[in-house]
């Protein structure tokens, strides 16, 4: 029986990949117990909410798409509800196959599971009558699962967030746990928060231009919302509330994100486990201050190394026209060509990933929520990007460049590491993203590895947003031989690796 001072660093170890472990593990898909990627309510009143899309037809029904100019006032402002919504995480493209149609969504899920759902809890709010509905994204409609204000409720399991109490919608997102372990098994938890942070970063990007600001709400009493939801918690937990208010409204003050419980134990647990008892323990009861603890930065040790500054970004995303459009294109890129992207294109992904106040004259938020962003570190693996040497560098996110802590080409290596994947070996560069996880689990207690992979998630949509913008390929990677990428980029073992998000040019007909 093996001692850690969190849970989360056992699950992290527990749940690593290595090469030894992926070639005497027995695990098989059982095709049969494959679940579903949509929660259903066959008997529950459901509201069509399609009609009312900014799109040319409705891929919903045969109802076909209303003129805005014909919006009663209440559909306007159930437009805006059903854009969010369908933008955020919405069906933008059926791919035929053999058994059953895939949907493509308009956010990226590992191996097609989509293991989040979307609750949308209304009081007050023009044409949506008072209480909570499930998003239904098969048909793009609203079921409704009870009646009546909830906002007291609300209210209560977040602590009094005055955020709350602005808000007409309240959005909560769940992870739906087996439609992801199926196939991932106890890692599978990673893939759940990286997901979710993925439909978080769309929201993000979406909400200003539907005239809402969501502002994230992290620290809640997780049974209380399960209850509100009427979850079955041995399938389905709650990982984010979003208060949806006017974005011409000031945000209140009121910590994104809270510590739980965390204590130092012995611990054992079965594999099969560990996903559901991490989730558990990260949960929180009651209100708890933050510790006020400084995170030293990666980069104060690396400040010997040799920097590479960008330059002042002259590249427009254009958001104002594009912004849906890239939403409805984007794809996670299937191959790279092996050629060059310009050190001007990188520049651009990471400054709208971290420096959104650059886009202001965009109508994006300037300042889109995180929990703490502050832990994720950033490093690049550079295979071919015109205007940077090959190499490993970490990024500095405050000051807008790059320092470059190793010299080589790591095509073989990162080939590897991401399990043989031919993205690693053609991708121009790789981002990785890490985490002190020791020191994010001393200030946020066991909750730490939900706030990370959920930040993750989110820096990772914008990224694959701004790429698919620029044309460039893009794709996330949650499977990867977890020691084997600390050795390559020389960091400590206990720097955690969350993500890895590969750029390159696309190969033809990928």
């Amino acid at each position: 029986m093996s001692t850690y001072e969190s849970y989360a660093e056992y699950y992290h170890d527990l749940t690593k990949y290595s090469p030894e472990g992926i070639a005497s593990n027995q695990h098989r898909l059982d095709f049969d117990k494959q679940p579903s990627v949509f929660k259903e309510y066959p008997s529950q009143k459901k509201i069509d909410i399609s009609y009312l899309l900014l799109l040319d037809r409705n891929p919903f029904s045969d109802v076909g798409i209303k003129p805005q100019k014909d919006f009663t006032n209440e559909e306007k402002y159930l437009a805006k509800l059903s854009t969010l919504l369908y933008f955020s995480y919405g069906i933008t493209a059926i791919v035929p196959h053999a058994e059953k149609p895939f949907y493509m969504r308009s956010s990226p899920s590992a191996g097609g599971l989509y293991p989040s759902e979307i609750y949308v809890i209304s009081e007050d709010y023009p044409g949506l009558e008072d209480g909570i509905y499930n998003f239904q994204v098969v048909n793009q409609s609203l079921a409704q699962i009870k009646k009546g204000k909830f906002k007291s409720g609300l209210l209560k399991a977040t602590f009094d967030n005055p955020n709350i109490n602005e808000a007409k919608l309240t959005l909560v997102l769940t992870g739906v746990f087996y439609r992801s372990s199926w196939r991932y098994q106890d890692r599978a938890y990673r893939r759940i928060c990286l997901d979710t942070g993925h439909i978080l970063g769309n929201i993000d990007v979406v909400s200003s231009a539907c005239g809402f600001k969501a502002v994230l709400a992290g620290g809640f009493n997780d049974k209380s919302i399960n209850e509100i939801l009427e979850l079955d918690e041995e399938e389905e937990q709650s990982l984010v509330v979003l208060p949806l208010i006017d974005k011409n409204n000031t945000v209140k003050d009121f910590p994104k994100a809270l510590p739980s419980k965390l204590d130092k134990v012995n611990i054992k647990t079965p594999e099969g486990n560990r996903l559901i008892e991490l989730h558990n323990r990260s949960n929180i009861e009651k209100f708890v201050n933050i510790p006020n603890i400084k995170i030293q930065s990666v980069e104060e040790k690396l400040s010997f190394c040799t920097k590479a500054q960008f330059d002042e970004n002259k590249i427009s995303f254009n958001w104002n026209k594009n912004l849906y459009t890239t939403l409805l294109k984007r794809r996670s890129t299937r191959a790279f060509s092996g050629e060059s992207i310009s050190k001007e294109e990188l520049a651009a992904l990471l400054d709208f990933g971290y420096h959104p106040e650059l886009f202001r004259n965009e109508t994006l938020d300037p300042n889109p929520d995180y929990f703490d962003a502050s832990l994720i570190e950033t490093f690049i693996a550079v295979n071919d990007v015109d205007g940077l040497e090959e190499g490993c560098y970490f990024y500095s996110k405050d000051g807008r460049y790059l320092r470059q802590i190793r010299f080589k080409n790591f095509r073989e290596e990162i080939h590897y590491l991401c399990l043989g994947q031919e993205l690693g070996y053609k991708a121009s560069a790789v981002i990785f993203h890490t985490a002190d996880l020791s020191k994010a689990v001393f200030k946020y207690g066991e909750r730490a590895y939900r706030y990370l992979h959920l930040d993750a998630g989110h820096l990772g949509q914008r990224i694959n947003l701004a790429a698919a913008n620029l044309n460039i390929g893009v794709s996330g990677i949650g499977g990867f031989f977890d020691d084997q990428v600390n050795e390559m980029l020389g960091i400590p073992e206990h720097e955690a690796v969350v993500y890895i998000t590969t750029l390159g040019v696309p190969a033809k007909n990928s």
